[in-house]
């Protein structure tokens, strides 16, 4: 009986160190502009969002910013978005977003996570 309390007691301390992780801190998310698509009001972008844990992931929690960059430092535009789906370990998923800008002004874009 006292290792079986005993045990038990030890599996209570260390649960909060078996939690799982934050779904931001186990997604990378990296951006691209999607050339298949021309609009004149925007670009459309493909976010790529891959797990780096070991376990499967809650990617709809993950929040994200897109920038797209003009020449220099300067934003010509932005959109929010948020992935969406289960991701397995090591696998990815990708969503596409809009941004509304000055297509011909944009060199780049950018996203970060919220």
């Amino acid at each position: 009986m006292r290792i079986l309390r005993a045990a038990s007691a030890a599996l209570l301390l260390a649960a909060p160190c078996l939690q799982a992780a934050e779904p931001k801190d186990c997604i990378a998310v990296s951006a691209r502009i999607d050339n298949d698509a021309h609009s004149p009001s925007g670009v459309r972008v493909i976010v790529t969002g891959r797990s780096r844990c070991s376990e499967d992931v809650d990617s709809g929690k993950v929040s994200f910013l897109v920038l797209a960059h003009g020449s220099g430092t300067s934003v010509v535009g932005s959109q929010r978005g948020t992935l969406g789906g289960t991701v397995a370990p090591n696998a990815s998923v990708e969503t596409l977003v809009f941004v509304v800008c000055d297509p011909d002004r944009v060199r780049s874009v950018s996203v970060k996570t919220d």
